[in-house]
């Protein structure tokens, strides 16, 4: 269970957002401004433009295939285990507690 998407729940949920679609779309989109960083026209989901896609991608690596299916199955089993909780957290603006509840903490 590969959980280093964990972490960025909140930009992911922030991408979906921006694109007028949900989470699910968002790990997608997410995954993808990570294997786009730094490629001249290449496509780049708005909606967490503070974020460094090439350092992700360097702290992601290795990035296989089943790496990435490992994350996004991991990432979509834990944010439906605590979708309620997420999204009374959203909610209140407790960006912090969000990422506590799928990290763990």
């Amino acid at each position: 269970m590969n959980k280093k998407l964990h972490k960025y729940v909140n930009e992911i949920i922030d991408l979906g957002t921006a694109a007028n679609m949900g989470w699910k779309e968002g790990v997608n989109m997410f995954l993808s401004n990570v294997k786009n960083a730094g490629q001249e026209g290449a496509p780049h989901y708005g909606g967490a433009d503070h974020l460094d896609w090439a350092a992700i991608g360097a702290e992601l690596a290795p990035f296989t295939d089943a790496d990435e299916a490992d994350m996004i199955n991991t990432f979509n089993a834990d944010y439906t285990a605590h979708m309620a909780e997420i999204i009374d957290l959203r909610s209140a603006g407790d960006r912090d507690g969000v990422t506590a509840v799928m990290c763990g903490e």
